[in-house]
């Protein structure tokens, strides 16, 4: 059956035409409607099958979702302190042709054997993979380290000086001053164990760490009650959203280790130190206020949304922002917790209207183009006019129809994620299942199945 308050933009409609003479009676049911647009009506259209129990997935509550930067689809289950990933095609994969190793990431455990329920994920162009689980730390999973293997750490290193004096220095803030004083590297000193360490999930960042804490006190911020709800990156910087502390922090890649790998490559690998507090608590435009999805966009803007009054979406930074009163996706009784928000490779903004069970897509100035995970419902109604006649008025009824769209498909969605070719990839949570849309102006559309 439809839920009542899927009906609660049908009948503020309703409320409006009646104003102008017309009455217009409730939507019927809609279970088995599910129209196919033609490609030139410029709507969403579902791809076949969803993601589900039914086609053989096995997601307990699909919670966030990206497209990594090899294509993948990972999927964060938090229930299930898993990350599934997926092909385009829909496959899940565990071990792939091209050497990629994914199977650590079926069952999320930290160092200390503990599970990892993934709440936020977000994957750098270093294809470091970051595992949020609402905690005071951000967890990280390599997945170029886990394709090559790893064969060694270095454990030391031996720099030359300008005049020839040789030491042999262990720690990475040793190493760095000394460069900066033209010393060279001269050997590598190499060790063999617990190289799983690196091949797991990790502590990227930890705001217990006791010297770490002291940095995050700094900022006004509590390290034992950071609640970490969201993950972006831009460059060295890694973004956390502290839906507790009502912050956006900033962190900075460190190197934490110089590995080797299987192939005799030589790379480094990072954790994260706070430096600022990007963006701080408030109820304005530019402010945080229980921060949830987040993401960058190519001119360096971060977006993010927020459970918190009075603005669910904002970006900050970049060439422009949004302005209040101007620009749709800034009003702010259009969402009821806005979880997510996402960008495609045009600039288009999607957010996951999570109460409001749709997908809202914005164009890049901030207006609104589309729903998405909508039906559209014929709605019967009756016209009502009156018409002079000499000098009476004769009134006349006629039965239409108008076409609305009602959220009878998802079921609070969490998150959204688009690809390289425009396909919209929902997690559709309380369903558990993941949803394909596409717009069907695509003229190269074709189901999969």
């Amino acid at each position: 059956m439809v839920r009542i308050k899927q009906f609660l933009s049908v009948g503020l409609v309703v409320l409006a035409i009646i104003g102008c003479g017309i009455k217009v009676d409730l939507p019927t049911e809609t279970v088995e409607f599910d129209p196919v647009f033609g490609a030139g009506d410029t709507s969403y259209i579902r791809i076949s099958p969803d993601w589900d129990s039914s086609n053989g997935y096995a997601f307990a509550s699909p919670w966030d979702i990206i497209v990594g930067a090899d294509g993948y689809v990972f999927i964060a289950d938090h229930n299930q302190a898993s990350i599934h990933v997926i092909s385009t095609s829909g496959e899940e994969v565990i071990n792939d042709d091209y050497g990629n190793h994914f199977g650590a990431l079926s069952n999320l455990i930290d160092e200390a054997g503990a599970s990892i329920f993934p709440q936020a994920i977000h994957q750098d162009d270093r294809l470091n993979l970051f595992i949020a689980d609402s905690s005071n730390r951000l967890m990280v999973w390599n997945q170029y380290l886990n394709n090559v293997g790893v064969d060694s750490m270095a454990t030391s290193v031996r720099l030359e000086s300008p005049t020839g004096e040789l030491l042999w220095v262990v720690g990475f803030d040793s190493i760095n001053a000394l460069q900066e004083q033209d010393w060279t590297i001269d050997s590598i000193g190499w060790s063999d164990e617990n190289l799983d360490y690196w091949l797991a999930p990790r502590a990227f960042w930890n705001a217990s760490d006791s010297l770490e804490a002291i940095e995050v006190e700094r900022y006004f911020i509590d390290p034992s009650n950071v609640h970490v709800t969201g993950v972006s990156t831009s460059g060295d910087q890694c973004f956390v959203a502290d839906a507790n502390s009502n912050a956006i922090m900033e962190l900075q890649y460190v190197p934490v280790a110089l590995l080797l790998t299987a192939r005799g490559d030589q790379i480094l690998v990072y954790g994260g130190t706070i430096t600022s507090r990007a963006v701080s608590p408030g109820t304005g435009n530019g402010t945080v206020n229980d921060p949830r999805g987040m993401i960058h966009g190519n001119d360096g803007a971060l977006f993010y949304t927020q459970w918190g009054e009075n603005f669910s979406v904002h970006k900050v930074g970049g060439s422009s922002g949004f302005e209040y009163g101007e620009d749709d996706i800034m009003e702010i009784e259009r969402y009821e917790m806005a979880s997510d928000v996402s960008l495609d490779v045009l600039g288009n903004i999607y957010v996951a209207d999570t109460g409001h069970d749709r997908i809202q897509q914005f164009n890049p100035s901030g207006r609104f183009t589309f729903n998405i995970g909508m039906n559209r419902v014929l709605v019967d109604s009756t016209y009502s006019d009156s018409i002079l006649v000499g000098s009476e008025y004769e009134y006349i009824t006629r039965d239409t129809t108008y076409l609305v769209e009602v959220a009878d498909i998802l079921d609070g969605p969490r998150s959204v994620a688009v690809d390289a070719t425009g396909v919209v990839y929902i997690a559709d949570t309380k369903h558990q299942r993941v949803m394909r849309y596409r717009l069907s102006t695509e003229l190269d559309y074709t189901t999969e199945e």
